[in-house]
Order: structure tokens, then C-alpha cells, then sequence
């Protein structure tokens, strides 16, 4: 991989996203009990943003962007007193026996994983405050969900329609008859709403139960598709993306390769680099940032190595010791490919922080470079590999 073929950057950026599992989520409410408002703040884009859905049954669309790492399924929402009204749970109800019917009997395309492909892992009912009530349509919908042993949250929208005496009433009603937690939350753009809201909202909570919900399997693809919500990125990346390279590397040199080779480890770093720059959702907001944080890492890597292992770094690893020699063993290369990743997660925070929650327009290249991330990794070595 050479630093003046951005294709193949994009070509590895399109690897990590076939390689991540999507949960499957569906969104349930009556019209008008503000999903779509729901999507937006949780994911950044409105269902009717997403592009044109694709029908999967009878009220029920599908929207799924190759670069997002969830399955969204909408259902058509019901007017109080309509006809739909009596349709919408049969249809809801009719359409999940069939996807677990699928499952028991996959198809051919989906021999490889036909659980995660036909499974609803987890529903987000939607139930509006400016209705002011939770409707029996909203109850028994909820609780056939349930008796189908899915993972039900009811997501109260539009609070700031009610007082604190009609708060409370519905929360009441969700308790008592729907027996499922529930998440008070407005989309509202009012600053000074937001300010009386403050102590009401539950957005953080809502991601929280929607994670914990998940296997462990499927909380990448949700994360890395949340907007903002960095912290629980930076988590995702240090516990289980930057390991997983560590490991890879440390594969490389099971039979340690002479120093020459260290190069063997460029691909790993740069493929854990791109990952971790996808997490946290840079990779859409410039196309050719992979390109510089791929040249960054190919222009650095042996450098920052044999300058790491000029500086005795390595020494502050248990295990290590003193005899490096000229080449490169698997602490080596699983401790430098670690503290790699911490520079570039660091930078990538900082970045996604710039741009996605300050709104600053920021030069990318002096962020990326090879100064900064020689100083991170030197701070990993000394500090940071304790946390």
C-alpha cells in the first residue's frame, strides 16, 4: 500500500465496513409520534434522508446506507380512529413471525449468518407527549412485542408539549400497562426549551439501554452510527478495535523479523488507522482524510519505530527487557502497533470534537503529522498504557 494510491485507502475503508455487523432496529408509533425526529438526533439523518427505502412487507420500509453501521425498519404509522388503526399491530405482528420463520430456514444468501440478517435486535416505540396519552393501540403493540421476547423501549417524544402533572401521567401509563423502561426526550431546536428540558431529556440513557441490549457483536456497528457521543466511541476503540491490530501484529512477528522488516507491520497500522478515523465518523466528513492519515502512517511508521527504539521505550513494558537486539518480536510489535493507535484515537478525538461538537473548520494536516503522533505514542509508552 503506497501513499500516492488513495484507492486503496478507500478500497480498506470499504473492508472495515463489510467486516462490521449491523443491528437490526425497529421504530414503532402512531404518525406524528416524531420517529424520524428520533433517527436524526441519535444517527444525524432523517429517515427521509436516508434515501429511498426499500419495502419489505405491507407498512413496513427498510433503510439501511452502506456507510452506516445500522438497519433502520420503519413502520407506516396509524391515525387514532382509521381504519389502519386495526391493521398496524397484525401487520407488525405478521411481518417479525416471518423474519423468524427465515431464520429457522435460511436462505442461500444468508447461510452465513441468517440470525443477524433476519433477527430484530432490539424495538424503539415512539409515543408522543403532544398526544398527551398512551393509547391501547400503543399498550398492545408493546406488549405483544415483549411476548415475542424482543428488547422494548418506549421513547417518549415531544415533552415539551406537557406540563409536569401530564409528565407524570404517562409515565404512569407506560409503567404500569406497557411494563417497559422508557426514555423522555424533545428534538426541539429552542434554546431556551432546551435549557427548561435540561433535567428532563434521557438521549444519553436511550443510547445506554440501546447498547446494553445488543450483543456484544453488534454494538460496533450502533456506536460507530451514533452522532457525536465520542466518549462512548473512544471506549469502543481502546477495548476492542485497537486490540484487535495489537493481536494482528503481534501474529507478524510470533517468529521475530529483523528490524529491515518491519514494514511487514505498516498494513496492520494503517488498516487500524482508517478504522479507527470510520468510528468516529471522519471518514464522511472528508473523503480524502483517509488518504493523508494513510501517507501520515506509511511516511512515519519505521521511523517513529526506530526512533522509539533508540529512545528505550520498550524498556517501560513488562516482558520486554533490554534484549531487543535488531529485531522485532511480538511485544514489540504488539506495544508499538498499540501506542499507534492511542496517537491516532487521540487525534481523531480531537478532530471529531473540532468539527462535530464545536463546529470549527480545522486544518486536517495539523492535526495528522508525524510530531503530534510521535508525542502520543510517547506518552502511551510512559503513561497511557497503564490506563
Amino acid at each position: 500500500m503506497k501513499d500516492d494510491q488513495p484507492d486503496d485507502f478507500e478500497k480498506t475503508l470499504s473492508e472495515i465496513s463489510a467486516g462490521i455487523k449491523k443491528p437490526n432496529i425497529l421504530i414503532c408509533g402512531a404518525t406524528g409520534a416524531g420517529k424520524s425526529s428520533v433517527v436524526n438526533y441519535v444517527f444525524g439523518v432523517a429517515l427521509a434522508r436516508i434515501g429511498h427505502g426499500i419495502p419489505v412487507t405491507q407498512g413496513i420500509t427498510k433503510y439501511q446506507q452502506e456507510n452506516t453501521g445500522v438497519v433502520l425498519f420503519d413502520t407506516e404509522g396509524y391515525e387514532v380512529g382509521t381504519e389502519k388503526i386495526s391493521k398496524y399491530k397484525a401487520n407488525v405482528e405478521r411481518w417479525i413471525n416471518e423474519l423468524r420463520d427465515a431464520t429457522a430456514k435460511p436462505s442461500k444468501e444468508n447461510q452465513t449468518d441468517p440470525i443477524l440478517s433476519h433477527q430484530i435486535h432490539e424495538v424503539w416505540y415512539c409515543i408522543s407527549g403532544g398526544n398527551k396519552r398512551v393509547t391501547d393501540m400503543d399498550v398492545d403493540v408493546i406488549q405483544m412485542l415483549r411476548a415475542k421476547k424482543l428488547p422494548v423501549a418506549v421513547v417518549l417524544t415531544q415533552i415539551d408539549n406537557l406540563d409536569a402533572e401530564e409528565l407524570e401521567a404517562m409515565e404512569v401509563a407506560i409503567r404500569n400497562h406497557c411494563q417497559v423502561e422508557f426514555f423522555r426526550t424533545s428534538a426541539t431546536d429552542d434554546p431556551a426549551v432546551k435549557a427548561a428540558l435540561q433535567d428532563y431529556l434521557q438521549w444519553e440513557e436511550l443510547i445506554g439501554w440501546a447498547i446494553d441490549h445488543l450483543d456484544e457483536s453488534l454494538r460496533e456497528g450502533f456506536i460507530s452510527a451514533l452522532k457525536g457521543n465520542l466518549d462512548a466511541k473512544k471506549k469502543l476503540i481502546n477495548h476492542k478495535i485497537i486490540p484487535l491490530y495489537t493481536s494482528a501484529a503481534a501474529g507478524v512477528a510470533l517468529t521475530p523479523i529483523p528490524f529491515s522488516d518491519a514494514a511487514l507491520l505498516v498494513p496492520i497500522q494503517i488498516k487500524m488507522s482508517l478504522h479507527i478515523m470510520k468510528t468516529y465518523g471522519l471518514d464522511q466528513k472528508l473523503r480524502n482524510l483517509s488518504s493523508l492519515v494513510g501517507s501520515v502512517v506509511v511516511s512515519e511508521s519505521g521511523r517513529l519505530l526506530a526512533q522509539t527504539l533508540s529512545a528505550n521505550l520498550f524498556k517501560l513494558i513488562p516482558g520486554v527487557g533490554t534484549a531487543i537486539g535488531t529485531t522485532v518480536n511480538t511485544a514489540v510489535a504488539s506495544s508499538f502497533t498499540a501506542a499507534m493507535g492511542y496517537a491516532i484515537s487521540e487525534i481523531c478525538f480531537r478532530c471529531a470534537t473540532a468539527v462535530f461538537e464545536e463546529g470549527k473548520e480545522i486544518e486536517w494536516a495539523d492535526y495528522f503529522n508525524g510530531e503530534n503522533i510521535a508525542k502520543l505514542m510517547t506518552e502511551w509508552f510512559k503513561v497511557g498504557r497503564h490506563g
